[in-house]
């Protein structure tokens, strides 16, 4: 007989089904035009890269001479790199950057959103961009994302993102999700519906940004709070695929951990100040489809995970009891004699496997979109992620959830 839980796992592997057909489906649509950015214009802008850094000693001098190295006219861009109360050596290594033309500014610790609120102050440009002092940005980045802007409409870009050397086991898991996510941030601009602005190379209209008052300071997740703002301020948000940036990921699980407790506590607190987002038709498929979709995707995660572990579960017990009985032999299955749960069952089967292609569909997409050219390698790695990983993300989210409900204190985690 099928009880609660049979239903409960039947209806989650249609959700599944449903978001990942419906987000292929957008693609396909645009597929012609989803790798094409929009020409320059025909007046460049001033671009001022804000670069705020704590404590990135190891890091800050690759991502600076990176932005040098940008293809743009050198009097059109400005960088600003703000340290934010650094106590190792970040600083010096700044400094020794001034005869290269980048402003430094050096502050108190205020955290991330005061930083880049000081580099605001003084910054030049028309377009300005925050850059994470932990990220490498492919030369031809900006020329990619600026023509976006020709559409008045548009106050953000956002970059597709790349883990920088994966060596790590968690790392390569990283690699997976980084690269779905670039199919998934492009299809959610094709909707007008992205809801963050991943911190390594967003670009933003000046204007709009000082018209909203900046970056929230105190917020775990100042990007996605401000992308939240703009949405309901009824501008739109674009991606670009073309522009390509490397970042630095966690290397281990604990701090893995650590980084999508602070993201998913984020989503939490910031879904909960713009609840007016939700269900609300004037907000289009972001407020009527793609957020809802996300709150239930956490919903559909626990469901899929406790179905899991249940199933092994019920298998190794099964397995277990049948071989500690002398003489009691494996059932045959009469293929004629199915009874209607092991029919519902084989259908909830075939949806989740529906959903493992479909989804293996969309990493090759994204593979293709990242430029990434070692196929094999990276679906080596899907199939060990698609086992593993959702395991760390339920983890994540039902930590995340418990220290909301507590009200644990909340501090920045890298």
């Amino acid at each position: 007989m099928l009880n609660y839980w049979d239903y409960v796992t039947f209806v989650a592997s249609i959700i599944s089904f449903f978001a990942f057909f419906t987000y292929l489906l957008v693609y396909l649509e645009n597929r012609k035009k989803v790798f094409k950015d929009p020409p320059l214009p025909k007046k460049l802008p001033k671009v001022s890269i804000l670069v705020p850094a704590y404590n990135e000693e190891k890091t800050i001098e690759k991502t600076l001479k990176s932005l040098l190295k940008l293809n743009y006219p050198k009097h059109l861009l400005e960088i600003i790199a703000i340290n934010d109360g650094s106590t190792d050596n970040t600083l010096k290594i700044m400094k020794k950057f001034e005869k290269h033309g980048v402003k430094v500014i050096d502050k108190p610790n205020g955290g991330k959103a005061s930083a880049l609120n000081a580099g605001l102050k003084i910054a030049k440009g028309d377009i300005i961009v925050c850059m994470d002092a932990d990220s490498i940005v492919s030369k031809n980045a900006l020329k990619y994302t600026l023509g976006y802007f020709n559409d008045p409409k548009v106050a953000a870009v956002a970059s597709s993102l790349k883990v920088y050397r994966p060596k790590t086991f968690w790392q390569k898991m990283q690699f997976v999700e980084y690269i779905y996510n670039i199919f998934l941030r492009k299809v959610l601009a094709l909707m007008n519906a992205v809801f963050v602005v991943p911190g390594p190379f967003g670009l933003y209209r000046r204007s709009v940004l000082e018209k909203l008052g900046g970056w929230e300071e105190g917020n775990l997740t100042e990007d996605m709070e401000l992308t939240m703002r703009i949405q309901k301020a009824g501008y739109k948000v674009e991606t670009s695929l073309n522009s390509i940036v490397y970042t630095k990921t966690p290397e281990t699980f604990k701090r893995l951990i650590k980084q999508r407790i602070r993201w998913y506590r984020g989503f939490l607190i910031n879904a909960r100040k713009y609840k007016e987002l939700f269900l609300n038709p004037r907000f289009g498929d972001l407020g009527v489809y793609v957020l809802p979709l996300y709150i239930i995707f956490i919903v559909v995660l626990f469901i899929s995970m406790a179905s899991t572990i249940y199933s092994l579960y019920t298998m190794i017990r099964d397995f277990v009891l049948i071989n500690l009985k002398a003489g009691i032999e494996m059932p045959d299955l009469n293929l004629r004699s199915i009874d209607p749960p092991y029919l519902f069952m084989s259908v909830s089967t075939i949806f989740w496997l529906a959903n493992i292609v479909i989804y293996a569909y969309i990493f090759f997409i994204s593979m293709h979109m990242s430029k990434e050219r070692r196929f094999l390698r990276g679906f080596l790695v899907y199939f060990v992620q698609i086992i593993f990983y959702p395991f760390v993300l339920a983890y994540s989210w039902l930590l995340s959830i418990w220290k909301e409900i507590r009200g644990a204190r909340i501090k920045w985690e890298r």
